[in-house]
C-alpha cells in the first residue's frame, strides 16, 4: 500500500515541475514572440515586454494545473497536440488525487494482486507525466537558446 502512496506523492511532484515548466515556456514564448512581430525592437520595448512576460508567469504560478493550460492555449506557447496530451494528463491527475482513495476502496480487496495492478496503473501514468515533463524540458530549452540568440543578436 505504500507503494501506491508513494506514486501518487510522485505524482504530485512531477506534475508540479509540468506547471512550472509550462510557467517558463509562456514567459519565453511571449518574449520570443515580440521578437517576431518586429523587424528591430528597442530595449525599452524589450524590457517591458520582457516584465510582462515576468508578470504572466508569476500569475501562473498561483492558477491551477486547468488554467494554465487554457493560457498555454491562448499564447499558442505549445502545439495543439501537446495541449491535447496535456489536457488528458491534468484529467488523469485530477483523478488519482481527489478521487481515487473514494473510489478504490482497499478495505474490500487488500489482496496484494489488487495493489499491484493498481500499483503498475500508476506507475504507467508517471511514466507519462516524466515523458512529457522531458518533452517540456527540452522545449524550454530550446526557446531559451533561440530567446538568447535574439537578444545577443538585438545588442541586449
Amino acid at each position: 500500500m505504500n507503494r501506491i502512496y508513494c506514486a501518487i506523492g510522485k505524482i504530485v511532484e512531477v506534475t508540479q515541475h509540468i506547471e512550472l515548466d509550462i510557467g517558463e515556456i509562456c514567459e519565453i514564448s511571449e518574449i520570443i514572440k515580440e521578437f517576431s512581430r518586429h523587424a528591430k525592437i528597442s530595449l525599452s520595448d524589450y524590457n517591458q515586454v520582457r516584465d510582462d512576460a515576468r508578470y504572466l508567469k508569476e500569475k501562473m504560478e498561483n492558477m491551477t494545473f486547468g488554467q494554465m493550460i487554457g493560457i498555454v492555449y491562448e499564447s499558442k506557447s505549445l502545439k495543439y497536440e501537446e495541449i491535447n496530451e496535456l489536457k488528458v494528463l491534468l484529467e488523469k491527475r485530477n483523478y488519482f488525487t481527489h478521487e481515487y482513495f473514494k473510489f478504490t476502496n482497499f478495505g474490500i480487496n487488500p489482496k496484494e494482486e489488487f495493489i499491484l495492478e493498481e500499483f503498475a496503473a500508476l506507475k504507467e501514468y508517471l511514466s507519462k507525466l516524466k515523458q512529457m515533463l522531458n518533452r517540456l524540458e527540452l522545449i524550454k530549452s530550446s526557446q531559451t537558446e533561440r530567446l538568447n540568440y535574439l537578444t545577443a543578436k538585438a545588442g541586449f
